[in-house]
């Protein structure tokens, strides 16, 4: 008896290895329900329709189906409760993708039959936009044109760019019939690509346009030659070598009192020459200039900074000694620079008194004071003073008494 029944176990497995796979995992597998016959396929983009002959037996309830997608396993996903049932429509798949089918016959009290051949089904496509064109004729801007879509199911296109070398969408325009699009607030001097795919009313994506790529406006080049005064008593002046672009629209200056300081814009020219003023002499700048098109487009601030300074004051007089003899109090110095026209020695009488200045010639190098009262504190210094009457910083000061 336990043989016989081992044959039996060995004979159903033939079967299920022989193609009756339901039967080894399916208990509610009944061999004595017929198959279906031959079924039609008629795919779209996202969906996939069927059709059979009607099967006339009493003995059915429906149908059942079965699907696989890519490497996955056969999975049931739907039951047909009606005998009379000649169609089954598929939706939600992916366009251009891969799926097998197979059909069973619902019997009596939930029993299926054997599955039918499989069936290896491909969705289709939509056909992308025929053409597709960049442009860049204004400043940081690209507008896009493409060809209607020959499909009338076509509802609305989606605009993608490459963004870091990924595609990424950045924009939807509804209508078929709409076929304009700008893409704004781009950098200067860039290249974009863009492509773009129609959408139908179903949600099927059609394939992608070819690449169409579209260059921004190049910013002005960088100005040559850019100089700046050092020898001009409260003013700097700036010069540089005139643009040669085509549809220049000025110059931009910009000014900072720190090398890396921030840039701060100063003024607009036409010519390429600035005076730029400051409050005080020997005072150090910074400058950056750029041109500007006609489309407001500027150059490059990524650039050197030129350093600019106003004349700076004579260097402080060199004090050699300063002493009283024989009641006198005198001061000498080093003779000062071709620069200076002038000498200047204060004096006053303690430490809050009202200074006398006395003017001396740039070629005297001494000064001596007769006046001196006895036991008074006198205060001394020396500035020098150049034909642009800028003194320099004031030298020490000497404290003298005539005893």
């Amino acid at each position: 008896m336990k043989l016989w029944i081992k044959g039996i176990y060995f004979s159903v497995l033939g079967i299920v290895f022989s193609g009756c796979a339901n039967l080894f995992f399916n208990p509610n597998l009944d061999l004595s329900l017929s198959t279906l016959p031959s079924v039609q396929v008629l795919p779209d983009v996202s969906s996939v329709a069927f059709e059979w002959k009607r099967v006339n037996d009493s003995n059915i309830d429906g149908f059942v189906v079965y699907r696989k997608e890519g490497k996955g396993e056969f999975e049931r996903i739907a039951i047909i409760r009606n005998p009379l049932a000649t169609h089954f429509y598929d939706r939600g798949l992916k366009p251009e993708s891969v799926y097998q089918y197979s059909f069973a016959i619902l019997g009596k009290n939930n029993r299926i039959s054997q599955r039918s051949k499989i069936l290896k089904v491909k969705t289709s496509f939509i056909q992308p936009v025929d053409t597709l064109f960049a442009s860049s004729d204004e400043p940081r801007l690209v507008k896009l044109v493409w060809s209607v879509h020959a499909n009338p199911s076509i509802k609305k296109y989606v605009i993608e760019k490459k963004i870091k070398n990924q595609w990424s969408e950045i924009a939807e325009v509804k209508d078929r019939l709409n076929v304009e699009y700008y893409d704004r607030n781009l950098l200067d001097g860039t290249t974009y690509e863009y492509r773009i795919a129609g959408v139908s009313f179903e949600g099927d994506k059609s394939r992608y346009s070819e690449v169409a790529k579209a260059t921004t406006k190049f910013p002005p080049p960088l100005l040559e030659n850019i100089t700046a005064s050092q020898n001009i008593p409260k003013l700097i002046i700036l010069k540089w070598d005139d643009s040669k672009i085509n549809d220049l629209a000025g110059y931009v200056i910009y000014a900072s009192q720190k090398e890396e300081g921030r840039f701060e814009k100063i003024a607009e020219t036409l010519k390429p020459y600035y005076e730029f003023r400051t409050d005080k002499n020997g005072m150090k700048w910074f400058f950056k200039v750029v041109a500007v098109d006609k489309d407001g487009i500027q150059g490059s601030l990524n650039q050197i900074p030129v350093c600019g300074t106003s004349l700076i004051p004579p260097n402080p007089p060199m004090i050699k000694g300063a002493s009283v003899h024989e009641g006198e109090a005198i001061i000498g110095w080093e003779k000062p620079s071709e620069r200076v026209m002038e000498v200047n020695v204060y004096r006053k009488e303690g430490a809050f008194g009202t200074p006398l200045k006395f003017k001396l010639p740039a070629s005297a190098t001494r000064f001596v004071d007769k006046e001196m009262k006895v036991g008074v504190d006198y205060v001394y210094w020396v500035e020098f003073v150049d034909v642009n009457q800028i003194p320099s910083s004031p030298s020490q000061e000497f404290k003298l008494k005539r005893e």
